[in-house]
């Protein structure tokens, strides 16, 4: 091997880091298109979670409103059979037994809502 020179090494040295430095900006470079590249994935699966968690909250709503739909029939169904026998009651005067099952009927109701 032959005697180098200072500024021989000093040129290795720099070539040497200006390599590295070129290498470390091109994966920079890479980095940064492939994040791009996977940029609207990411934007797409967010907007899908918010909407799965909007879902799930109108799905809960939906269920609690069927919930409370379902005892305002049940109320209803009472308060009718309660007028139907205040009218056979006040028609005729009799079905007293009709009145007391609807008397009771909507005291369950009351009791148990």
């Amino acid at each position: 091997m032959k005697n180098l020179s200072p500024t021989e090494i000093w040129t290795a040295v720099l070539a040497v880091a200006s390599a590295i430095v070129l290498l470390a900006n091109a994966a920079e470079k890479i980095a940064a298109a492939r994040q791009k590249i996977k940029a609207p994935n990411q934007e797409q699966n967010d907007r899908l979670d918010a909407l799965e968690d909007w879902k799930k909250s109108v799905d809960s709503k939906l269920n609690a409103d069927h919930d409370h739909l379902g005892k305002l029939d049940a109320g209803n169904r009472v308060t009718q059979l309660a007028i139907l026998a205040l009218l056979d009651h006040g028609i005729d005067g009799n079905n007293i037994e009709q009145m007391q099952h609807a008397k009771e009927e909507l005291q369950q109701h009351l009791i148990n809502r």
